[in-house]
């Protein structure tokens, strides 16, 4: 009995004890056609590459062996071999299999966040594919010059956009103590208007400790931090007066927000070297067209850069853009922009008769049924 109790617990051992390692060991095979060749193992900072490792191909292996504190987004590359591969690099055993003429569908093993990195790519498959399916439609609609195809295909894919960020909302939400979630929330953080940062913050509070301690997670609540201050100090947010602000219009005169009285305004940040918003403004015409008469206002602010008024000029002309415009033509610079948030263009602010913020971020059918929503109360 005693006998049977100590191979039971031994069993329980076994099986409960995890090997920790102090560093990780990737230990990667690849085609007998690289050896001899450089294999770096790097990650980016900004536009900076820095790399962790390098060593030599031998005998078709790739060893690298360090150490790093906590788990991030790393890339394999191979002198002379297209492609690279990321990697989620942790304090872990990690085997790869490369394949040389497709860096990238190598096959990773023995780590904990590539597998819930794997898991991540199966269950989101339905949106490559759906994405190659947008591409396609998008390239036949471009090159038949049918402006109403492009309309269409700006709303299909803004569909797609949005069906993509809740699929990583969820995927976060129900993998908390994954430092891969943490690096799907930092990607979030690049673009407000599929989510806000109130729900960046719920997300990342969502977070384990453990994974908090992450470079990623760090990144993260740097954003929150920055967007709790900025706020306070600039209230360009739903339900807050919208901040008044002037520029210039073609004509050189100055035009501030607190000039235009109407029922419903829209600040509607654009650039004429922005393509979505050019794609966008046929829309804009036809909801000013329509409700305009009825108390719509619009006010542009563009954000094109100094010298490029004439450019500017000529793209509302070409657009048919009748509604007051303005510029100060220093690109993201442009002190409105940078006064109300604005990260990525087309961007709108809907204002209600008393001049408060009711909606931002609309476009298209959502902005015009808002639109007549307001102008109908």
């Amino acid at each position: 009995m005693i006998k049977k109790v100590i191979f039971l617990s031994l069993i329980a051992f076994m099986f409960s004890c995890e090997e920790k390692l102090d560093g990780y060991e990737i230990n990667a095979s690849i085609d007998a056609s690289a050896n001899n060749k450089i294999a770096q193992i790097f990650r980016m900072d900004g536009q900076n590459r820095i790399i962790e490792d390098s060593t030599t191909v031998k005998e078709g292996k790739i060893i690298f062996t360090g150490n790093v504190d906590t788990p991030d987004t790393y890339f394999i590359v191979v002198n002379g071999v297209n492609g690279s591969l990321p990697i989620i690099l942790e304090n872990a055993r990690i085997d790869i299999t490369m394949y040389k003429d497709s860096l990238s569908r190598s096959l990773i093993t023995g780590s904990k966040e590539n597998e819930i990195t794997k898991k991540y790519i199966k269950e989101a498959q339905f949106l490559s594919t759906a994405n190659k399916e947008l591409m396609a439609r998008a390239k036949i609609a471009q090159k038949g010059g049918d402006p109403e195809a492009m309309v269409t295909m700006r709303a299909s894919y803004d569909s797609f956009i949005k069906v993509a960020t809740n699929f990583d909302k969820t995927f976060i939400k129900d993998h908390g103590d994954y430092t891969f979630s943490a690096i799907t929330l930092e990607r979030l953080t690049r673009n407000q208007s599929t989510t806000s940062a109130e729900e960046i913050e719920t997300l990342y509070n969502a977070l384990s400790e453990n994974v908090k301690q992450s470079r990623a997670a760090k990144k993260v609540e740097e954003f929150v931090t920055k967007n709790k201050t900025k706020k306070k100090t600039v209230p360009a947010s739903i339900g807050n007066i919208a901040p008044n602000f002037s520029g210039l219009t073609p004509e050189g005169k100055t035009l501030a927000l607190s000039d235009i009285k109407a029922k419903v305004t829209v600040i509607d940040f654009w650039a004429s070297w922005c393509k979505p918003c050019r794609v966008e403004n046929p829309n804009v015409v036809k909801m000013y067209e329509k409700y305009h008469d009825k108390g719509l206002e619009i006010i542009g602010v563009s954000l094109d850069n100094n010298g490029q008024k004439a450019r500017w000029v000529k793209a509302i002309e070409k657009d048919g853009l009748t509604w007051p415009q303005i510029s100060n033509l220093k690109g993201w610079q442009e002190p409105v922009a940078v006064q109300y948030g604005v990260r990525s263009i087309p961007a709108t602010f809907i204002l209600d008769e008393t001049g408060k913020i009711v909606a931002t971020r609309l476009r298209g059918k959502a902005l015009e049924a808002k639109v007549e929503e307001l102008l109908s109360l």
